[in-house]
């Protein structure tokens, strides 16, 4: 796992970027595209880098033709990858922000709702989105509604914790996912 806080120019970020990093995607040219690219390239460095997404859009990483699983995240002035050569993964980050508090209805349950502690509720929903959008992340083939087939267990935010999530499609998949509060953000990952 590896986190890019953004502090370069678009100019400066394409310059990270290898000239054996190859992305059948068109180039984009936004700061979280160019940060996250230039992440992989510091994690593999002077290696052939290609990156390339399913017809989900999961993306998938060859470094020297050997095959990793990746997942790829940015929030404001952060970008997240987090790389494995034997296990799906997954990486989300959120910024905190109050704000969360007027869309919840779009991704709370009923159950979920009812844990939430009167002081903590911002950094809880974000915690809560982001496990969700990992949990999405880590199944790979879309089709999940946040509200009916995501189900995040009741927590106590702290600075680390993990919490236990459940995908309820097809079949019932719990996972642990690992929360840190960093810099006013919540990250979230599966291993």
């Amino acid at each position: 796992m590896a986190i890019w806080k953004i502090t370069e120019h678009r100019d400066e970020l394409s310059t990270f970027i290898g000239m054996d990093f190859f992305e059948l995607e068109q180039k984009k040219e936004n700061l979280h595209w160019l940060a996250s690219r230039a992440l992989i390239n510091a994690v593999f460095q002077n290696q052939k880098i290609e990156l390339s997404k399913d017809s989900f859009n999961k993306p998938s990483l060859k470094v020297n033709d050997q095959t990793f699983h990746i997942s790829i995240t940015h929030s404001f002035q952060f970008a997240a990858i987090i790389v494995s050569k034997n296990k799906t993964v997954a990486i989300d980050i959120e910024k905190l922000d109050e704000r969360i508090q007027r869309v919840k209805h779009k991704f709370m349950r009923d159950d979920e709702l009812e844990y939430l502690l009167p002081g903590n509720e911002s950094i809880m929903l974000v915690s809560i989105w982001s496990a969700k959008e990992t949990l999405y992340k880590f199944y790979g083939k879309k089709e999940l509604d946040f509200k009916k087939n995501l189900k995040i267990e009741s927590f106590i935010p702290q600075i680390t914790f993990d919490i236990r999530g459940l995908i309820d499609k097809v079949q019932k998949q719990y996972h642990t996912i690992y929360v840190e509060i960093i810099d006013g953000y919540v990250l979230t990952y599966i291993l």
